[in-house]
């Protein structure tokens, strides 16, 4: 099975810049949501459409698919599979010193109580074209981070209910700065 979003799909919400964008499918920071859909057929491989995330001056700045507030909820066990994107600067992109985008992963448990993990090695961002992005989601510690809570990566791997882009250096989220708009497309990942 695959997970995939190519940002054409009709049932994902239509947004302009500065709205509520929120299909329950996607979520963003900062601020909360600001994602839209640009439908101008520039997408990667020239796909019509593609999630574009703006950040002006942004403290946090990140992307990502929410399988755990799906109807119905959903996590998936990713342990040992991959995930595959393609990123471009739609506008350039300037974020504070030693912030670089990352993949990460996030589990949920009820009550308000996050752990989330970052693969070390940084993505790359295309300039005036989209970058292929493939990342293998290793069931092994020492090629991730965790920067938030104390559960082990085979824990939250195999109940991931958030996956996306996230621009953090070390453990920090916040602090970011992010101006400019990042384009994310064809987004898929293959739970077990």
């Amino acid at each position: 099975m695959a997970i995939r979003i190519d940002f054409d799909s009709p049932d994902l919400v239509k947004a302009v810049p500065g709205a509520a964008g929120w299909s329950g499918q996607w979520a963003s920071q900062s601020p909360l949501n600001a994602w839209y859909i640009v439908t101008d057929g520039n997408g990667a491989n020239g796909s019509q459409g593609y999630l574009a995330l703006p950040g002006r001056e942004a403290d946090q700045f990140y992307a990502e698919s929410t399988p755990y507030w799906w109807t119905p909820s959903t996590t998936f066990d990713l342990r040992d599979t991959e995930v595959s994107f393609y990123l471009q600067e739609i506008e350039p992109i300037t974020v504070a010193p030693g912030y670089r985008p990352y993949v990460f992963i996030d589990d949920y448990i009820p009550g308000g109580d996050y752990c989330g993990w970052y693969i070390k090695q940084p993505l790359t961002v295309g300039q005036g074209e989209w970058a292929y992005n493939r990342v293998i989601l290793a069931n092994d510690e020492s090629a991730w981070v965790r920067y938030s809570n104390n559960r082990s990566l085979d824990q939250v791997l195999s109940t991931v209910g958030f996956i996306g882009v996230m621009y953090i250096k070390d453990t920090a989220c916040q602090g970011v700065n992010a101006t400019g708009v990042l384009g994310i497309d064809k987004f898929e990942y293959h739970p077990r």
